[in-house]
């Protein structure tokens, strides 16, 4: 199934829900909150760093669809971010030649996705939990890679012979599949725009005597690579970038 298939099933469920339960309860409302993200990189160069967690933030509009009393529907208009970081030092001593190098690698990519999710609450309504969960796709809107290195070598006098630092930042390139390697300048990064994720979560919500306030907690699983190929490429020949996130947010709803 094709990105665009996907999306358009998403519309699709959606309206059927909402037309079959037109005279339920909607709600509308607001969450924000930390959103920690990393990628799985397949397969690591020899000795490459292991990417590691790095910290953004999340906003969403959540609409919820009530479905009677246990069950809803929450489509989401969500704005967050996906990357990582890799970072290796170094401190090696040979001859009496001294060599201290590091690296740091930092990729980031914000997004804005649309996530629909199913969701169950249960408990008295004073104090309800819940858990969901459902696909999202998401898209690119910007994003920077950031690499940093330094390699300063001294003799076991102080001296130094090397003190060589660099700093350099890509922009986003967003394509498509087998692209033309021209498409992509020197101060730029490949890609790709749209993104399928699967969301889990759960959380708590306290009724407020209309309004009601909520914690929700997720993990969001990216089933889609992130990096394209170019043109003559194949996936068995490069690395394939997978996001995985995990995000905690407080919210308010509103009935209408």
């Amino acid at each position: 199934m094709t990105k665009r298939s996907c999306f358009c099933l998403l519309l699709v469920l959606s309206g059927v829900f909402y037309g079959r339960n037109s005279h339920a309860q909607m709600s509308i409302g607001f969450r924000a909150g930390l959103l920690v993200t990393n990628v799985d990189k397949n397969p690591l160069d020899a000795n490459e760093p292991v990417p590691e967690n790095i910290s953004g933030f999340q906003f969403a509009v959540p609409f919820e669809f009530a479905l009677g009393k246990v069950f809803a529907l929450q489509p989401e208009i969500m704005v967050g971010s996906h990357g990582a970081l890799q970072q290796s030092n170094s401190d090696a001593t040979q001859l009496g030649i001294r060599t201290v190098s590091s690296l740091k690698a930092r990729y980031q990519v914000n997004t804005l996705e649309i996530p629909l999710l199913l969701k169950l609450r249960f408990g008295p309504e004073a104090l309800k939990f819940h858990v969901l969960a459902g696909p999202s796709i998401g898209f690119g809107l910007s994003g920077k890679y950031r690499t940093q290195t330094s390699i300063v070598t001294t003799l076991s006098n102080g001296v130094v012979l090397l003190d060589q630092k660099t700093d350099q930042t890509l922009n986003a390139k967003f394509v498509s599949e087998g692209y033309q390697a021209n498409e992509v300048a020197a101060d730029e990064f490949a890609v790709t725009r749209a993104n399928l994720n699967a969301h889990f979560g759960a959380g708590i919500s306290i009724n407020l005597g209309g309004p009601y306030l909520f914690l929700d907690g997720r993990f969001i699983l990216g089933l889609s690579d992130l990096r394209p190929e170019s043109s003559g490429n194949t996936k068995s020949e490069n690395y394939i970038y997978k996001s995985k996130r995990i995000g905690l947010s407080l919210g308010v709803m509103f009935p209408l």
